[in-house]
């Protein structure tokens, strides 16, 4: 089955992404280290705008995607996580053809 990567886009309400940030490190950032199947997690400050962010991930499949999107631990970093938002982050879901760095 082919790899899958996430790329998500999203903005904070002001002065709030250090608080997203810090939610991430501590709720999923040891998942991610800690599941293989979670091969690149990249968590990201954009540089122009304080509160816009990003986030990479490829993973070994879209089961191990979708086992991570329905986890009861995921959905309790989302309610802490939603009110910090200011909107819906934009989701794409793409297949890597070529990586540096990971697995095939």
């Amino acid at each position: 089955m082919a790899r899958i990567a996430t790329i998500v886009s999203g903005r904070t309400k002001p002065g709030r992404r250090d608080d997203l940030y810090k939610l991430f490190q501590e709720h999923l950032a040891p998942r991610a280290t800690n599941n293989a199947a979670q091969q690149v997690v990249v968590w990201m400050a954009d540089e122009q705008d304080s509160e816009a962010f990003y986030l990479f991930e490829i993973y070994r499949d879209p089961a191990a995607m979708e086992a991570n999107s329905k986890a009861d631990w995921f959905w309790a970093y989302m309610s802490q996580a939603g009110p910090l938002l200011d909107g819906q982050p934009d989701m794409t879901r793409a297949t890597p053809l070529w990586t540096k760095g990971t697995a095939t």
